[in-house]
């Protein structure tokens, strides 16, 4: 397999530090994602790129750290703002919502629920999705929260940076169960409707009961974890890290699940840098991204390595597979489009 530059698209040249959203959206031939502007000046923009006239338009300006492209429906762009804001704007830019979060730090890690938004900082809160009314806010740990937020027909569940996974009450925001004290979360995924996969970021699995919280197992991982763990079959595949800052070595590692809650390794590719992004899956090849500015292409089935790494035009965050086109959304390049020959 090879891989033919086409373009790239960079929003503006001479940026210092420019970091690209954690997660992109794409409808028709646009591409939406964010982009923060340096680490002192804060501003950030939410664009719509064209694919095919490689045409950008602002929907959206912060003058904060906006590190996620939101989620879309229905026309509208639910999304937060470190400012310790969450936001609905239309896809005209035409701003819907702004509700006051506090304190004032906002995850960037959202859901959405019928018309129940969760967000979260140093609480958890949900919001009307219509009017941005808080519904309720639960306070009880008082930690900050950065974990993806899931939920079930009852419940929703989360994680805290030096508190707890906990699971709250959704319709009003009641402490059902909280595990461990001084837990430093990333991520979380629901395995079945009593088991969940919570990953610790200083480099550990846990498989927690999410009837009571009580844990089932704990498996070491390779690294720290902070990308989202990709599932597929009976197989997982997660990128890591040896370290939480500049790391400059990573693996992204396939694992066997059975039904007795155990892991076994199929195979992990060894990277010069922390894996930055999450395994993205087309067909039997298996894209990820690395901080040593390289783009890596294996087998997902036995991670042999299907073509050379190929330079990215910064640290890429997300990879698209769009048709026989690859999008890469890097800091710094921004946006690179190549053709998969």
């Amino acid at each position: 397999m090879k891989l033919k530059a086409k373009w790239t698209y960079n929003y503006k040249k001479g940026l210092k530090d420019p970091m690209v959203s954690n997660d992109y959206f794409m409808e028709d031939d646009n591409i939406y994602f964010t982009l923060s502007l340096g680490l002192r000046v804060f501003d950030s923009v939410l664009l719509a790129l064209n694919l095919k006239t490689q045409e950008a338009r602002v929907v959206f300006e912060e003058n904060h750290v906006v590190r996620t492209a939101g989620i879309h429906e229905n026309g509208k762009i639910y999304l937060t703002s470190f400012k310790g804001t969450a936001i609905c704007v239309s896809l005209d830019g035409s701003i819907c919502w702004v509700t006051e979060l506090s304190p004032k730090n906002a995850s960037f890690k959202m859901a959405l629920d019928g018309d129940r938004l969760y967000v979260s900082d140093f609480a958890v809160f949900c919001l009307d999705k219509n009017t941005g009314e808080i519904l309720w806010k639960n306070q009880t740990y008082q930690v900050k929260n950065n974990c993806n937020i899931v939920y079930d027909d009852k419940y929703i569940y989360g994680g805290e940076l030096g508190g707890s996974v906990f699971c709250l009450d959704k319709f009003t925001g009641d402490a059902r169960w909280a595990y461990g004290k001084d837990e430093w979360i990333s991520h979380i995924a629901m395995l079945d409707r009593s088991r969940m996969l919570v990953e610790h970021i200083h480099g550990k699995f846990y498989i927690l009961d999410s009837e009571n919280g009580e844990l089932i197992c704990t498996k070491e991982a390779k690294g720290k974890l902070y990308n989202e763990v990709v599932f597929e079959d009976s197989r997982m595949y997660i990128g890591d890290a040896d370290a939480v800052t500049a790391a400059k070595a990573g693996n992204m590692t396939c694992y066997e699940m059975d039904l007795h809650n155990d892991f076994t390794e199929i195979f992990s590719v060894n990277v010069g840098g922390g894996v930055s992004t999450k395994a993205v899956i087309d067909g039997d090849r298996l894209f990820f991204a690395a901080e040593d500015n390289y783009l890596y292409c294996v087998d997902k089935n036995t991670g042999e390595e299907l073509m050379p790494k190929k330079k990215t035009k910064g640290i890429c965050r997300n990879i698209v597979v769009h048709g026989k086109e690859l999008f890469l959304l890097s800091d710094k390049g921004q946006v690179e489009c190549l053709e998969i020959q």
